[in-house]
């Protein structure tokens, strides 16, 4: 990406000068009157000596800095370029010479002379620096030994000076007195032109982000204007050829400056960055001697930090790869492994230093490991290729050759092994295995350490949970808030891959779970275990458990269950029973099919299962009696006393941030009437039917209760007097339209409602009150101005 942005910038700057040079030009063009001028010839004679002086300098700097550096550089490309310029200087000192106002140069002086030479010059130069792009930097060819390039340039250039000094009559003219210059010569001009546009192209597309590539470009594109203006000019003396050589000039400077890079900087650069490799080898070669020097004196801080370590820290993990680390700088050996055994059948890489990650576990009869775990005892190999049962194709791959081992022990049984690889053969001896054993006996010692602080933390860990768990309990709480902190507990104290609690909804038709909390488990996951575990007692995917039979002894005594009901993780499942009925479930989700809850976590598991239990079972009586007193149990609407509590609330806030408060009683018309006509059942029902209208025709923000026998409250916040009657009026409407049906009989009935509205300057000494007696008053109003009417009290 960075080279295409630099090409673009390139390609942009050479347009950009481009346009500039041309530019030049098109003032010249078009406005003459201003800028076009004819010089007098004798002070052009001396603008054009200073001019192609100035060339010949730079051309012979491009020689001189070329030749000089070719021994080091040995740069075929820039030496070519440099014979190229050496022997354009030298034609265009013969153009200088052969000007007409200087001495006679071989023959008499013209200008046709001097426009011959100059043609001959600027193609030289055009058809070098375009060759130059196919000659390789480095070219084994001799014929670009700088000798034999300098007799053939200098032997071409005398050649070609003479050829045009004396035979100039038979060639073709390129000026004629009087006309100016020939067709022929403007055709050279654009052939030049031509081939400097070539060769832009073909050195931008070699390596157009190069500086010195973009110097040659740029010198192209100078001599490419420059062209130009030598077509233009139709006088020898004029502007249009003074601009040329200007731009000629310019284009030699940077085939210098281009030059420059390649053959000096570029070099001095690479002298550089060897002086600095060889600073570094120096540099590195003491830093060889000292640890060579100082090796006792590492040997002695190693085992020195060594045993700090095993005295400071606890963690296992850590302790095992300070011994590796510090067996590895002893041994000056790049491969160290440490492995544990695991289930008396495997052992397992819990440590090492290595080029190459080694396989996580072994067979005893696979690896070298194992041959020391079995003998019990250090074991040198001095060969490792004479035993290729035991070779892992990537300490085969890495030429690893000698290996050594010593067994790890703990309480005096062997638990693992501690082995180091070489790639020489024969690199250890037994002195070098039983130094290996004292290694091996500090990493016994960080396990044996290391293990009883994790008992002592576990035991801590279990105990303070325990207690977290009962202070949890203690508050009380919603039953989803008791399950979703019990099973962040657990889920952060094993580390699962997943967790996931679930309530249980005892129903008529089954038990049914809810999901209240889950962490590293999918959607769809979590859906199929809901399905799973609402199907009902039969495909219970647990043996034996029976949480909807309340005869079922010794349920709380269960433990944690493991199965697998999602095919890519193993759950640990612990059922959380009370009362001889399932309150809730927690799963943990693993998803290394051989991992789950560690092992004698079963006291502490069933301890807090139990505990939990009995906390949701308190929960859910505390929210069923909370809703008994807070509900009406015939309609389901809130009653008198959740109304006062409501309104309350309400009224704070109208008077805090004035905003009105309406209420609306209504009371159904003649329903003793309904009760004596078609029993106290069918009152009932219309009660029941009257409670689920009021809730769905009001607003999701009203508040509705029953205030006593046929009688309803609706409180509306935030509600003016007029808009709280419309919403009344539409409410009478709808009943008065409603049809309540009763087995073969259809009744209808009308109510009454009043309305009274609470504003933040109302003078009621109490607001509750005033606001219930205002409707009540209105209610009783539209009862005595002959009911199924809307009245409001102001």
């Amino acid at each position: 990406m960075s080279l295409l942005v630099n090409t673009l910038k390139a390609n942009v700057h050479l347009a950009a000068l481009t346009s500039g040079l041309f530019g030049i030009l098109g003032l010249f063009s078009w406005m003459p009157q201003m800028f076009y001028m004819v010089y007098p010839s004798d002070a052009y004679l001396v603008i054009h000596t200073v001019a192609e002086i100035s060339c010949m300098a730079i051309g012979l700097s491009v020689f001189i800095v070329v030749w000089y550096s070719w021994p080091q550089t040995q740069n075929s490309r820039d030496l070519a370029i440099a014979m190229v310029f050496l022997a354009v200087g030298l034609l265009d000192f013969a153009h200088l010479m052969s000007y007409k106002g200087m001495p006679d140069f071989i023959t008499a002086n013209s200008e046709n002379k001097a426009s011959t030479y100059w043609i001959i010059s600027r193609l030289l130069a055009s058809i070098g620096l375009l060759a130059a792009v196919y000659i390789p930097r480095r070219s084994k060819n001799p014929a670009f030994h700088r000798l034999y390039l300098l007799t053939v340039t200098l032997t071409t250039a005398m050649a070609l000076i003479l050829i045009v000094s004396l035979f100039e009559n038979a060639l073709i003219p390129m000026f004629l007195p009087g006309q100016g210059q020939t067709m022929e010569k403007i055709a050279f001009e654009y052939v030049i032109m031509l081939l400097n546009l070539l060769a832009i192209y073909l050195y931008g597309h070699r390596n157009p982000s190069q500086q010195s590539v973009f110097l040659l470009r740029v010198s192209l594109v100078f001599n490419f204007v420059a062209g130009m203006a030598f077509t233009l000019y139709s006088s020898a003396y004029d502007s249009f050829n003074l601009i040329g050589h200007v731009y000629k000039i310019a284009a030699y400077y940077c085939i210098l400056r281009s030059l420059l890079q390649t053959s000096i900087l570029r070099p001095y650069m690479r002298i550089s960055r060897l002086n600095r490799a060889l600073r570094s080898m120096v540099a590195k070669n003491m830093s060889l001697y000292k640890d060579t020097k100082d090796s006792e004196r590492i040997l002695q801080q190693a085992f020195i930090q060594l045993g700090a370590t095993l005295a400071t820290k606890h963690d296992l993990e850590a302790m095992l790869q300070q011994v590796v680390t510090a067996t590895g700088t002893v041994f000056q050996c790049d491969h160290v492994y440490l492995a544990l055994v695991e289930n008396n059948k495997t052992l397992k890489i819990v440590a090492y230093i290595s080029s190459f990650k080694p396989p996580e576990r072994f067979q005893f009869d696979k690896c070298f490991m194992g041959k020391v775990f079995t003998e019990k005892k250090p074991v040198v190999i001095d060969n490792i290729e004479h035993h290729q049962e035991r070779i892992i194709e990537a300490v085969r791959q890495a030429g690893l050759k000698s290996m050594v081992g010593a067994p790890i022990r703990h309480n005096g049984d062997v638990i693992g092994v501690l082995e180091i690889f070489s790639r020489k053969e024969r690199e250890f001896t037994q002195h070098d295995a039983q130094f290996l054993s004292v290694f091996s006996h500090h990493a016994g010692e960080a396990i044996k350490n290391a293990r009883a602080y994790e008992t002592t933390v576990e035991s801590l860990a279990e105990l303070s949970l325990l207690y977290s768990v009962v202070k949890d309990l203690a508050v009380q709480q919603s039953p989803s808030g008791i399950l979703t902190k019990i099973a962040e507990k657990l889920h952060n104290l094993f580390s699962a891959n997943g967790t996931v609690a679930f309530i249980m909804h005892h129903r008529d038709d089954g038990i049914h779970t809810e999901p209240v909390f889950s962490i590293g488990f999918e959607q769809k996951e979590i859906d199929h275990l809901q399905r799973v575990f609402s199907d009902g007692k039969m495909t219970w995917p647990w043996s034996g458990l029976s949480a909807m039979d309340e005869n079922t002894a010794g349920e709380n005594e269960r433990g944690l269950i493991t199965m697998s009901v999602l095919m890519s993780r193993r759950l640990n499942i612990l059922p959380l029973l009370a009362s001889g009925k399932l309150q809730g479930l927690i799963v943990l989700g693993w998803n290394d099919p051989m991992q789950e809850v560690p092992p004698g976590k079963d006291l502490v598991l069933s301890t807090i299962a139990s505990q939990t239990a009995i906390g949701l079972e308190r929960a859910y009586l505390y929210d069923h009696f909370q809703a008994m007193a807070l509900t009406d149990p015939l309609t389901r609407l809130a009653n008198r006393r959740q109304l006062d509590i409501y309104l309350c609330r309400e009224i704070s806030r109208t008077l805090s941030y004035h905003r009105p408060l309406s209420l609306i009683m209504l009371d159904i018309d003649f329903f003793k009437k309904v009760n004596d006509t078609w029993g106290h059942l069918a009152g009932d029902v219309i009660l029941q039917r009257m409670g689920a209208m009021i809730k769905e025709r009001f607003r999701p923000t009203d508040m509705s209760a029953r205030y006593g026998g046929e009688e309803f409250a609706v409180v509306l916040p935030e509600t003016c007097l007029e808009e709280a009657a419309n919403l009344a009026e539409t409410f009478r409407q709808y009943i008065e339209a409603a049809k309540f049906e009763m087995d073969v009989n259809v009744i209808t009935i009308t109510i009454s409602l009043g309305v009274a509205t609470l504003e933040s300057q109302s003078e009621w000494e109490d607001p509750k009150d005033g606001l219930i007696d205002a409707a009540d008053q209105a209610l009783y109003q539209a009862k005595q101005q002959g009911r199924n009417r809307v009245e409001c009290h102001r």
